[in-house]
């Protein structure tokens, strides 16, 4: 009888095996580069924010207006929480997603926490971190969150037919070895231009923008990463108090005017 049995469930193991071996081939779609550079990016926000403070909550809520949410959670480690801890933080995360205030104090469990809400033209934001005891730190912290909040809302601003139209007019002129920029920018329905002469031409065009409607701005790096067939440029500034300030534009054609939108969009609309 026991005999019988193994035979039957050799047999039925044996039928299982192409399935099985099936099941081996199987890859997990890849991810999507723009989708994995958006993450990069929130990853970085975590990496900037645990320099500044010893963050014992640390995570990011992302609402596409016309997709669903994406969550990011550096701290803590939810597999060494209780389901019912975890439940618990959700609930505080769902509460201030829905709070009124861009940035405020919260109390969760014995822990001091802030949260910082932003709101962009096709998303919303909320970035939620605790544990900070000086509040000269959490000010810097919310500072460097709603940079990052920024250039994420920026991810919704463009797609495949982005004609950037909003893109500052370029003119560049070789002097010697290096470049001379002028850049042209509508703001409020003024004509501005700026100026500025740089070895390298990406950092020319982002101090000519700079130079025609922020001269109080510092430059800091232009970063060109290629998104299958677009690319994607992200501005690093300084603003007048060296705050951070980031700005991001996609496109599949002109580097150099991508690169001058990126510029304006660390500049404009910039939270206080």
């Amino acid at each position: 009888m026991a005999s019988t049995e193994r035979a039957a469930s050799h047999e039925r193991m044996h039928d299982l095996a192409p399935a099985i071996a099936a099941t081996r081939q199987i890859v997990p779609p890849p991810i999507p580069a723009i989708d994995s550079l958006f993450a990069t990016i929130v990853e970085a926000s975590f990496d900037l924010l645990d320099e500044l403070g010893d963050l014992s909550l640390a995570l990011y809520l992302h609402a596409p207006h016309d997709d669903q949410p994406q969550f990011f959670i550096r701290r803590p480690d939810l597999a060494h929480r209780s389901p019912t801890d975890t439940f618990r933080l959700m609930h505080t995360v769902t509460m201030l997603s829905n709070g009124r205030k861009p940035v405020a104090a919260f109390r969760h469990g014995d822990l001091d926490g802030h949260y910082v809400r932003t709101t962009g033209p096709l998303s919303d934001g909320l970035y939620v971190f605790g544990g900070i005891q000086r509040a000269e730190v959490a000010r810097r912290i919310t500072s460097v969150a709603q940079a990052f909040a920024h250039v994420l809302h920026q991810f919704h601003l463009d797609d495949e037919s982005l004609t950037l139209a909003d893109a500052p007019l370029i003119s560049i002129e070789a002097v010697d070895s290096a470049m001379r920029v002028e850049a042209t920018v509508m703001r409020d329905g003024e004509e501005l231009v700026g100026s500025s002469t740089a070895a390298d031409p990406d950092e020319a065009v982002a101090r000519a923008v700079i130079d025609a409607i922020a001269p109080g701005y510092e430059f800091d790096e232009i970063r060109t990463l290629q998104l299958d067939s677009r690319s994607a440029v992200l501005a690093v500034l300084r603003d007048e108090r060296r705050m951070l300030r980031l700005g991001l534009a996609i496109s599949s054609g002109d580097l150099i005017r991508t690169a001058a939108l990126a510029t304006r969009r660390a500049i404009v609309d910039q939270p206080d």
